[in-house]
């Protein structure tokens, strides 16, 4: 009889060579399977029931692990359920429905804060790339993973074009504003000062690869220097994105710059704009003020 294991490494293989996922993906689904066999007594994840699913969702809660990672690898058992379907080892699929999880507000920076981050002068080599590095993504709302893989190839200064390779190995082109322009051109001459070549744009001063807890590092020294609290690279993405929509942008465009497979996942700025304009609007009602 064929193990839980066998079928999953099948699984992933398919996966693999026939879907053409990513290492990133084929880790998640390894991550999902290894969570699953943790939480059984005697480690072992098969025959795969929904029973045996709502077990390993309650014992994740007890543990504390939060509905949204729950849901992260739910979704990874969900589609090996389904391929176990399809390949005839279930008679039909065993998923679990996704965990309801509270809507969280998305931080951004108010323009007090982007005024005192762009503001800032930098001096060495890390000033000017961390530097430039937050304000591509204020500008183009690239994810940090996506810009440093960035080539110096990738970005077409004659038309204002990023080409960024984002999640699933989908690539798309960005545009970017002139003075970012300007700012990668100063930085460039501050790449040609230490000669750290010609390939990644955001690269440590040999032309390696910098890696993201090491750019996170230089964020934070960054922020402590501009006098700003502490936030990840990802609030400038959220930043980015509210301000396109706030200042007349749409919906569908912003959700190709962004990358964004379907429009949903975008639509989740426009409420918070939505939430953004009805504030004033309180203070500003006629009937609030003279009724």
């Amino acid at each position: 009889m064929v193990s839980g294991d066998e079928l999953f490494q099948q699984f992933l293989r398919e996966r693999t060579y026939l879907k053409n996922v990513t290492p990133k993906t084929r880790e998640w689904y390894e991550s999902a399977w290894k969570a699953l066999k943790s939480t059984q007594g005697d480690g072992e994840a098969w025959p795969l029931t929904k029973p045996l699913l709502q077990t390993f969702v309650v014992r994740l809660r007890e543990r504390g692990v939060r509905p949204v990672s729950c849901n992260t690898w739910l979704k990874a058992l969900n589609a090996f359920s389904a391929w176990l379907c399809e390949q005839g080892h279930l008679a039909q699929p065993v998923a679990l429905a996704s965990l309801r999880v509270e809507k969280r507000i998305i931080p951004t920076l108010d323009d007090a804060a982007i005024s005192r981050l762009l503001a800032f002068k930098p001096r060495t080599f890390a000033d000017w790339r961390v530097y430039t590095l937050d304000c591509t993504i204020l500008d183009t709302g690239c994810r940090i993973q996506e810009l440093l893989s960035a080539r110096v190839q990738d970005f077409d200064l004659d038309n204002l074009l990023l080409t960024v390779n984002g999640k699933g190995n989908k690539e798309r082109k960005v545009p970017f504003g002139f003075e970012l322009r300007k700012l990668l051109v100063r930085y460039e001459k501050a790449r040609d000062r230490v000669g750290c070549g010609q390939q990644l744009v955001f690269c440590t001063r040999l032309g390696g690869r910098v890696t993201q807890r090491n750019a996170l590092r230089s964020h934070y020294i960054l922020l402590g220097k501009v006098g700003l609290p502490k936030f990840g690279f990802h609030r400038l993405r959220h930043t980015f994105a509210t301000q396109y929509l706030r200042h007349g942008g749409d919906v569908v465009r912003l959700s190709k710059i962004l990358g964004h497979t379907q429009v949903t996942t975008t639509m989740r700025y426009l409420h918070l704009l939505t939430e953004d304009l009805q504030a004033p609007h309180q203070q500003l009602s006629i009937l609030n003020r003279l009724r």
